[in-house]
């Protein structure tokens, strides 16, 4: 099946992020912006959970750009791409005192290739994010290993 689209379409991510508590925005607002600047993702939706400790349930749906652009300063392409009923089934999931952030962002940056891809016929046939910690060892490793080739 072939779309056509006026530019190249990237990798769309889903990333739900949970809190302890309240959400402090302006630090993840003004990361999500500096990556919006850079052009690496655009933000296509955006919802907040908040669970109480009493059970209760509020949540902030971007059903409009500008609902998204109270919630992160700027607007979002494809508002209530994740919706109520998202929300619902996340907030089951959740502890009480915690906030979710739910964000679909398309990664721009991949769009060229994603686009030579589909040109080529070709199939994503698996794509998996590592675990920051994973990372952290692997690189921990490298650099005892370097540091003991020095010393040698």
């Amino acid at each position: 099946m072939s779309t056509s689209t006026s530019a190249p379409i990237g990798p769309v991510d889903l990333a739900v992020i949970g809190f302890r508590g309240e959400l402090r925005q302006g630090g993840i607002r003004d990361a999500v912006a500096r990556a919006v600047d850079r052009g690496a993702v655009r933000v296509l939706d955006v919802l907040l959970v908040r669970k109480e400790d009493d059970g209760s349930v509020r949540l902030f749906d971007a059903e409009s750009p500008e609902g998204a652009e109270e919630l992160l300063g700027f607007p979002t392409v494809m508002p209530d791409l994740v919706g109520e009923e998202d929300a619902h089934a996340i907030a089951a999931e959740m502890d009480p005192g915690t906030t979710v952030l739910v964000i679909a962002w398309e990664n721009t940056w991949a769009a060229e290739i994603a686009a030579e891809v589909r040109e080529l016929d070709g199939q994503l046939l698996v794509m998996e994010r590592l675990p920051h910690d994973d990372i952290e060892t692997a690189l921990a490793a490298l650099s005892s290993k370097a540091t003991n080739e020095e010393g040698s």
